[in-house]
């Protein structure tokens, strides 16, 4: 037995090798290199000059920035702005989806179309919209007899439409993850506030909604963790502008390492992003364990 043991041990090993390897090259190594260079003076328009070692310069000459601070800041207002409304509107379109309605399923399907296209191809259509003089936005408010809006070229309005193009498109990730949740709540105390005389509205505030609690939470968690990142949207409609309104925390790491060059500052802006958004894993997991324990008792 111990040999039959040793062998599908050994089979095991052979089969997780390649698995492995691939993670070593593609994650871990470049993250192990990202680190090296964060704490090195590398221009990477100079990469035969030696990577001189400075110890903290970089996380200090980053945290101590005026721009990344600045960055930050653009990049939380930006979550706020967008999960709000992304929360609230997701969790409606789940009520309405899972309403027993004619040709449901086909709303359904095309609500979640906006959710499976890429970033990039979402940009170039809001940028067809967004656009000053022949975009389709200001041509229909002209309609109405509103003056032409710089939605893209004004610092008033630049981070407003980079809110509503992501709305747009991950809206339907609440809308999918609430519906699944509502299908799945059981029956009970729904028939038992219909006995009490409950409207429609204290039902979905005082039962729905305490059920929902937690997966609105994770939700919320992981859709705050992917707009911390956001990059494709923004570059593809303002590249940051106008005058840095939509500089985010993505976008001031791409310019360091890749129009000043400066590879050094970018990795340790990199880290540096990397330890908030690990502190904001570390603060929900240990809010989510406290409401478990508070319930519990």
């Amino acid at each position: 037995m111990s040999q039959i043991a040793n062998r599908n041990r050994a089979i095991a090993r052979i089969f997780l090798l390649p698995a492995i390897v691939i993670l070593f090259v593609t994650t871990i190594f470049p993250m192990l290199y990202a680190l090296w260079l964060s704490f090195r003076n590398y221009d990477l328009a100079k990469p035969f000059i030696p990577r001189i070692f400075v110890g903290l310069s970089n996380y200090a000459e980053v945290l101590t920035s005026s721009a990344f601070l600045h960055a930050l800041i653009t990049t939380f207002k930006l979550m706020a702005m967008t999960l709000s409304v992304q929360l609230v509107l997701g969790v409606g379109m789940a009520v309405l989806v899972t309403q027993k309605l004619p040709a449901m399923g086909i709303v359904r399907t095309l609500l979640l179309i906006p959710m499976m296209i890429s970033p990039v191809i979402v940009g170039l259509v809001w940028l067809f919209l967004y656009f000053p003089e022949l975009g389709y936005l200001n041509y229909f408010t002209g309609l109405l007899g509103i003056s032409p809006i710089g939605w893209i070229t004004t610092t008033k309005w630049a981070l407003t439409a980079i809110a509503i193009a992501d709305i747009w498109q991950w809206t339907p990730f609440f809308m999918m993850g609430t519906a699944a949740a509502l299908q799945s709540l059981p029956p009970e105390p729904y028939e038992a506030a219909r006995i009490d005389g409950n409207s429609r509205w204290d039902v979905f505030c005082f039962v729905t909604l305490p059920q929902l609690r937690p997966v609105l939470a994770s939700l919320l968690f992981l859709r705050a963790i992917d707009a911390f990142k956001i990059y494709d949207i923004i570059y593809v409609l303002t590249k940051g502008g106008p005058a840095d309104a939509t500089e985010v925390i993505s976008l001031y790491i791409y310019r360091q390492s890749f129009t000043f060059w400066r590879m050094g500052v970018g990795a340790a802006a990199s880290f540096v992003s990397l330890v908030i958004i690990s502190l904001l894993i570390t603060y929900f997991f240990r809010s989510m364990q406290r409401r478990q324990a508070v319930q519990a008792r």
